[in-house]
C-alpha cells in the first residue's frame, strides 16, 4: 500500500476553466464598455469612459494588463521552482522562467513595440505591408524561444506537453496573427470598431494562452494526503497511465 494514499495530478482542463472565468469577465467587460462609450450621449460619456479606461484591453496599466502580468509572474515562479528542483533541462527551465518575467514586464510597459525600429528596417524586404512591423522581429524571437525550449517541452508528460504546445499556439495566434490584422485595419481605416474588435480578440487569445500555460505547468504537480496531516506535493515524473500501472503493480500480491 502506498503510504498516505495514491498520488493525484492537478487537473489540466479543470484548472484552465478556472482561469478562463476572469478572462471571459475582462473581455466581455471591455467589449461592452467600448460599445457603451460608442453609443453614449454627451451626458453619460464621461462616466462610461471613466470605467472603460480601467477595462480597455487596448491600453496598458489597467485591470486586464495587471491580470495578464500577474499570470506571467505566477508562471515565472512555477518554472523557477521547477528549475531549482529539476535534475534535467535545468537551464531550459530557468530560461522559461526568465521569458515569463520578461513577458510580464512587457504586458505593463509594451516593450514589444520598441521592436518597431528593427521592424521598419526589415519591412523594406517584404512585398506586402504588415501594419505593425514589430511582428517581424517578434516572430523571429518567438521561433527562437520555441526552438530553445522544445527539447524540454517534448520531455514532459503527455498532458503537460500538449497543454504547453496548445498554449503557445493560442498565444502566438493572438500576439502575431490577430495583431497583424489589427495593424492592417488601423493603417487602412484608422481607429474603428473593427480595429477594437481585432484588438479585443488579440488580447483575449493572449490571456487564454497564458491561462493554458499556467494550467499545463500546474498539471505537472501531483499531491496526496500526508499521513501526518496536510498535503504533500511533488513533480510528476510519469504519465497518469504509467502511474496507474505502477500503483496497480504495488497493490498486486507477489506471484507464488
Amino acid at each position: 500500500m502506498i503510504e498516505g494514499g495514491d498520488w493525484v495530478r492537478i487537473r489540466f482542463w479543470r484548472t484552465a476553466l478556472g482561469f478562463f472565468v476572469p478572462v471571459a469577465v475582462l473581455s466581455v467587460a471591455s467589449g461592452a464598455l467600448f460599445f457603451a462609450v460608442d453609443a453614449a450621449t454627451p451626458e453619460t460619456f464621461d462616466r462610461i469612459h471613466f470605467w472603460f479606461y480601467f477595462f480597455d484591453v487596448g491600453r496598458e496599466i489597467n485591470v486586464p494588463t495587471w491580470f495578464s502580468s500577474g499570470m506571467w509572474l505566477i508562471a515565472a515562479v512555477l518554472t523557477g521552482v521547477y528549475a531549482a528542483r529539476s535534475s534535467r533541462y535545468r537551464i531550459s527551465w530557468w530560461v522559461f522562467s526568465v521569458v515569463c518575467v520578461v513577458f510580464s514586464i512587457d504586458e505593463m510597459l509594451e516593450l514589444h513595440e520598441r521592436l518597431d525600429v528593427i521592424g521598419h528596417e526589415l519591412s523594406v524586404f517584404l512585398p506586402f505591408d504588415l501594419g505593425f512591423v514589430w511582428v517581424i522581429p517578434g516572430a523571429v524571437i518567438a521561433l527562437s524561444i520555441v526552438a530553445f525550449l522544445l527539447r524540454l517541452i517534448i520531455s514532459l508528460p503527455t498532458g503537460v506537453r500538449n497543454g504547453l504546445l496548445l498554449a503557445g499556439l493560442v498565444f502566438i495566434s493572438g500576439a502575431l496573427g490577430v495583431e497583424t490584422l489589427a495593424g492592417l485595419t488601423l493603417a487602412s481605416d484608422g481607429v474603428t470598431p473593427a480595429f477594437f474588435v481585432f484588438t479585443l480578440l488579440e488580447e483575449t487569445l493572449e490571456m487564454v494562452g497564458i491561462a493554458l500555460c499556467l494550467a499545463a505547468l500546474l498539471h505537472l504537480i501531483e499531491y496526496r494526503p500526508s499521513p501526518t496531516g496536510g498535503t504533500t506535493y511533488r513533480l510528476a515524473t510519469k504519465t497518469p497511465r504509467a502511474a496507474r500501472r505502477q500503483t496497480a503493480a504495488a497493490h498486486r500480491p507477489n506471484a507464488a
